[in-house]
C-alpha cells in the first residue's frame, strides 16, 4: 500500500517510540477500565475553515448549523499548531468541518506540514481544482486528496450535495491525474468516495468504474450518517452492509470503549483542541495550542476527567456519541 510508504517515508524513531507508548496505555485502559495514558496522539486533524461552498444535506457546516464561531485558520496559527503536534504525528487529516481549498493559504499549510514530516491527507468536494490548481495540489507535497463523488448524474449527485455541480468534481479529479502524470509525482494519492445513499445505491458499480476510468488511484464507498429524522426515508440506503442503521433507524453497532478519542485529537480553525471529529460544535474543548504545548493540553487533570466520563459512563454519554459509526 503506498500509503503506508507515504507515511514511513515521514517517520521518525521519536514517533516510534511515542505511537507504542501511546497504543499500550490505551490496551492497559480497556483491560482495567481505567485510564492510563502514557504518549500522546498519533493522529490529528485540523481544521483550515469552517465554511463551505455547498449546502449538503446532512452537514452542519453546509447547512449552516454550526454555533461556534466561523472562519478560516491563518497561516501562522497553522504553522504554531503543525510545530506542536510534529513530533507525535503520524498523519494528519487537514480538514474537519468546511471545504478546505476556501482557505488560500491551504496548500501553503499542506507544504508546511510536509516539510515537518507529516502525512497529510485532505477530504474535499472538488469544485476549486482546475488545471491550475491542480499542478499547485501536486507540488504541495500532499499525500491524500479524498474527493466526494455521491452520483453518476447531476440529478443522483445533487440531492445530497445540494448546490454542488457533477462536472467540477469531473473535472478536479481528471486534472489531479493529470498533473501527477505530467510532474511525474506519487502523490496526492487520490482517493473518491461515495456516500451510499437511497438515490444512488443502484449506480454504485457504475460510479466505481467511471471514478477509475477518470484516474482515481483508490474508492471507498461509505455509510451515511443521518441526523434529521425525516431524511432517513430520503436517504437511508436499502443495501444492509452499508447502513449505519437497522430497521428501526437506530445504529447497528453501538460503541464500547472508544479508541478515537484516546488515539486522535481535533484542532479548529481557532487552535482549540477536542475530543472527537464528532464533537463540531467543540463543546468539549481541552485547551488553546496557541496558549499551552499539546502535552500540557492531554495530559491535563482536566482532559482525563472527560476523557474518563466519555469512555466510562457509556450509558450517560455526550450526545456527540449518539451517531457515532465507531
Amino acid at each position: 500500500m503506498i500509503e503506508y510508504y507515504l507515511i514511513m517515508r515521514k517517520m521518525t524513531v521519536g514517533k516510534i517510540i511515542n505511537f507504542f507508548k501511546r497504543f499500550f496505555s490505551i490496551l492497559l485502559s480497556k483491560m482495567f477500565r481505567k485510564l492510563r495514558i502514557s504518549g500522546m496522539p498519533w493522529s490529528y486533524s485540523i481544521e483550515p475553515t469552517n465554511l463551505c461552498n455547498l449546502n449538503c444535506r446532512e452537514c452542519a457546516s453546509g447547512l449552516g448549523l454550526l454555533k461556534r464561531k466561523k472562519g478560516v485558520m491563518s497561516y501562522e496559527d497553522f504553522m504554531t499548531v503543525s510545530d506542536k503536534i510534529a513530533p507525535f504525528a503520524l498523519n494528519c487529516f487537514l480538514y474537519f468541518q468546511g471545504e478546505p481549498f476556501l482557505n488560500k493559504d491551504f496548500l501553503k499549510m499542506a507544504e508546511y506540514a510536509d516539510k515537518k514530516k507529516i502525512f497529510t491527507a485532505t477530504s474535499t468536494n472538488g469544485h476549486f481544482i482546475n488545471r491550475e490548481v491542480a499542478e499547485k495540489t501536486v507540488l504541495s507535497g500532499l499525500d491524500k486528496i479524498i474527493i466526494s463523488f455521491d452520483g453518476n448524474t447531476q440529478e443522483n449527485y445533487s440531492a445530497y450535495r445540494k448546490g454542488g455541480d457533477l462536472e467540477k468534481v469531473i473535472t478536479a479529479i481528471k486534472e489531479l491525474s493529470a498533473a501527477k502524470k505530467r510532474l511525474k509525482k506519487l502523490t496526492p494519492v487520490i482517493e473518491v468516495q461515495t456516500i451510499v445513499n437511497r438515490i444512488n445505491e443502484n449506480e454504485l458499480k457504475n460510479i466505481k468504474r467511471f471514478a477509475f476510468s477518470l484516474g482515481a488511484d483508490k474508492f471507498y464507498f461509505k455509510t451515511m450518517q443521518i441526523e434529521k429524522s425525516e431524511d432517513f426515508q430520503v436517504f437511508k440506503t436499502s443495501i444492509d452492509k452499508f447502513s449505519r442503521y437497522d430497521e428501526q433507524n437506530r445504529l447497528k453497532k453501538k460503541v464500547g470503549f472508544c479508541n478515537r478519542i484516546l488515539n486522535s485529537a481535533v484542532i479548529t480553525i481557532d487552535s482549540f483542541v477536542v475530543v472527537c471529529c464528532y464533537d463540531k460544535d467543540a463543546d468539549f474543548r481541552l485547551g488553546n495550542l496557541k496558549d499551552n504545548d499539546l502535552k500540557e493540553i492531554l495530559l491535563s487533570e482536566n482532559t482525563l476527567k472527560i476523557l474518563t466520563a466519555i469512555e466510562f459512563n457509556e450509558k450517560h454519554r455526550p450526545k456527540m456519541c449518539a451517531n457515532c459509526g465507531g
